[in-house]
């Protein structure tokens, strides 16, 4: 596990371009985050996947997923206009992060956010680059499937804050898609908090 708190990026960034709304969001946020090398592919197409079985508590709670490219120095962050798809496969929904890598990229991260109340499942992470047009090569990535032996079950990730008294992640056994595995994250107990957005002048 590598602890993320100098790499985090505004998840609810998004929020910057609403005018005067009000509305409620759940404070606390847990997330991981896959880095993959990318100093070989500048210019390539790629697709980032990774495959979620959520059961919110309630409408507000929900899982984010978002993808950043970086340069030399961690906090060197670059303007990705990365392209997020997803569809349905049995209980799975499988989110798609498409993009091309920048010239400046040394890699790319990868967030998969929790945010409020319920049971959220992880598996199948993968990465592919289009070394030809309509040619894809699939990356071998670390504990893609959450399936190494470790007692650090976030080996390989950066991750946010794994212990809470509202947040618990564990290995299951009783669902995975692949492998024999899938990372739980289980909320408990958080409140929603007011919150109002003002256009930025």
């Amino acid at each position: 596990m590598k602890k993320a708190a100098l790499f985090i990026i505004p998840l609810f960034i998004y929020f910057s371009g609403l005018a005067q709304n009000i509305g409620y969001h759940y404070n606390e946020e847990f997330y991981f985050v896959k880095e993959v090398p990318v100093m070989l592919f500048h210019g390539k197409n790629f697709c980032f996947e990774i495959a979620v079985r959520a059961n919110p508590s309630d409408t507000l709670s929900k899982v984010r997923i978002h993808g950043v490219g970086v340069g030399e120095r961690k906090d060197d962050f670059l303007n990705s206009d990365f392209k997020l798809e997803n569809r349905q496969e049995q209980e799975w929904m499988i989110y798609s992060i498409r993009g091309k890598v920048s010239p400046q990229a040394q890699k790319l991260w990868f967030y998969s956010a929790v945010n409020g109340n319920g049971d959220f499942f992880f598996d199948d992470v993968t990465c592919y680059i289009e070394e030809a047009p309509g040619k894809w090569k699939q990356l071998e990535l670390y504990n893609a499937s959450f399936e190494v032996k470790s007692n650090d079950i976030f080996k390989g990730y950066y991750v946010s804050k794994p212990f809470s008294a509202t947040i618990r992640t564990k290995l299951t056994g009783a669902v995975y898609k692949t492998g024999k595995k899938s990372l739980h994250v289980q909320t408990r107990g958080q409140l929603p908090l007011p919150l109002t957005n003002t256009s930025r002048n």
